[in-house]
């Protein structure tokens, strides 16, 4: 991608306390080394959880002495902490609403339903790494929480400014669901939206819900989702695994902590691994990109999502709200909440023998 090459310049020296001092959510501490020849450059990390906090992809090149690790790393970011690997999402229908991707990627092929949401815009057909990598995180093949879970994806115009319009074509999605599942004798019961809406939209936001719900689908969206969940950073290259905060999720808890109700409301979020994760990348048919230690809301959503979907494989009437007062029942570690998938399924089946 020659735009991402020519947004900005990597130092000649790539070390990990450089990209602790950039803006995690800037161009450059997004995208870091993806499409990057490094081979004059010197890789100063000590270590494979260093390389793990950046983000790079398939079509980076490093110096030989660092290409193994780095398809290590790359292959080892398809895992999820999530999953124990029994589940896979069988038999569940989910959806993304997101802008365009490359339907055609191998992580999706055969398990994709492809819908453009309003087709006659043309930026309809201008693709985006944020929508490929919410997919991958909930149903890819080898990148998913739901790894065999059904995806039908409504893509929406790659057009965010004016930004109302943007969020009015969430809604417009939304409804194209409640209509999918009307007709449709095997509905959608999960969608995954990693995107908030406008103070004016909530109202019709909230209406959508309502009949989403009438059709047996759960929204999950960035609307409602943050009341709940939290990202947390998993450093899996040590002898023990640690779960940690990033650092500007800490400096949030510090701004935060005095105002009423913040603390009791922090202590009471579950914490969803989800960052040094791989997806799928637009490029090509097989084209990966491994994404740096930053958690975020948007690839958060999706690992729920995916969770959630795992749920309904063993008991598809479980409602989301069992989910999430399951969630929060989970094993701390480091003093946080940490989502585990196998928890929530045995809390749950106990509480069904005892209503027995």
């Amino acid at each position: 991608m020659k735009s991402v090459i020519t947004m900005f310049d990597v130092p000649d020296i790539i070390t990990a306390d450089y990209y602790n001092c950039i803006d995690p959510f800037s161009r450059e501490g997004i995208w870091q080394l993806c499409y990057r020849n490094l081979t004059n450059n010197k890789i100063a990390l000590n270590s494979l959880s260093e390389l793990s906090e950046m983000c790079f992809n398939t079509e980076t090149t490093f110096p030989s002495e660092w290409g193994a690790q780095a398809s290590a790393v790359l292959e080892d970011g398809k895992s999820n902490l999530i999953n124990s690997g029994k589940l896979t999402g069988k038999g569940v229908k989910v959806a993304v609403i997101d802008r365009p991707i490359n339907k055609n990627h191998i992580e999706f092929q055969n398990r994709i339903e492809y819908i453009e949401v309003l087709p006659d815009i043309p930026e309809t057909l201008r693709t985006d790494f944020h929508g490929i990598a919410c997919a991958s995180f909930l149903s890819g093949a080898t990148c998913g929480v739901a790894t065999e879970s059904k995806l039908v994806y409504f893509a929406i115009p790659n057009k965010t400014s004016p930004i109302y319009d943007y969020y009015n074509y969430q809604l417009i999605a939304l409804q194209k669901v409640i209509d999918y599942n009307k007709t449709n004798q095997e509905p959608i019961r999960i969608v995954s939206l990693s995107a908030p809406f406008t103070n004016e939209q909530k109202l019709t936001r909230d209406f959508l819900e309502c009949e989403l719900k009438k059709t047996g689908c759960t929204l999950i969206d960035a609307t409602s989702f943050g009341h709940n969940f939290y990202g947390v950073d998993y450093i899996r290259y040590q002898e023990k695994g640690e779960f940690l905060l990033n650092q500007w999720q800490i400096d949030n808890y510090e701004s935060n902590k005095n105002r009423k109700g913040f603390t009791d409301y922090f202590n009471s979020l579950c914490f969803v691994p989800s960052s040094r994760r791989t997806s799928a990348n637009n490029n090509t048919n097989n084209d990966y990109i491994h994404w740096s230690k930053y958690v975020s809301e948007s690839w958060t959503i999706p690992h729920v999502a995916g969770s959630y979907a795992l749920c309904l494989e063993v008991y598809p009437h479980m409602q989301f709200e069992d989910f999430v007062k399951l969630s929060k029942l989970c094993t701390k570690h480091n003093n946080l909440t940490i989502l585990d998938v196998n928890e929530i399924i045995c809390n749950y089946g106990c509480s069904l023998n005892q209503e027995r």
